[in-house]
């Protein structure tokens, strides 16, 4: 039987890469109780690594004195992640299409974007200093057969 009622968790971890696999092990967990199929586990882990990644690596620059803060809320058939960083920010809509011919080849600025096709939900604050990205991945509804 899958959950009814909701599961939270919280991290707050030094911008390191063992940070990443932290939030890594936890996403995993959440889209276990959330009762994720396997491909929607998959695109949940693809989104995770890449955004914190995002808050290690581009946002706070690797410094372990920054803090990365995740918030996971696992309601029903429902993931719903926030990733915050301690870095300067940046606007998400002046990022270069990673589809465009002149940057078919370049070895980033892909993330956001896989980030956005992956997701249900995808949405940025920067009121609170740093970046913060919530992501929301709802389970597909398996067919009654009726």
């Amino acid at each position: 039987m899958l959950p009814s009622s909701g599961k939270n968790y919280q991290l707050v971890l030094a911008s390191k890469p063992e940070a990443i696999e932290e939030i890594e092990k936890l996403a995993a967990e959440a889209a276990t109780v959330a009762g994720f199929s396997q491909e929607e586990q998959d695109s949940l882990a693809i989104a995770v690594t890449e955004l914190a990644n995002n808050a290690v690596i581009h946002g706070n620059k690797r410094d372990p004195a920054k803090k990365v803060f995740v918030n996971i809320d696992v309601v029903d058939a429902e993931v719903r992640m926030t990733i915050r960083d301690q870095g300067k920010g940046f606007n998400p809509d002046t990022l270069s299409n990673p589809l465009d011919p002149e940057n078919l080849l370049r070895e980033s600025g892909r993330g956001v974007f896989i980030v956005r096709a992956l997701m249900d939900e995808v949405s940025y604050d920067f009121s609170h200093g740093g970046s913060q990205v919530t992501i929301v991945k709802k389970r597909k509804q398996v067919a009654s057969g009726k």
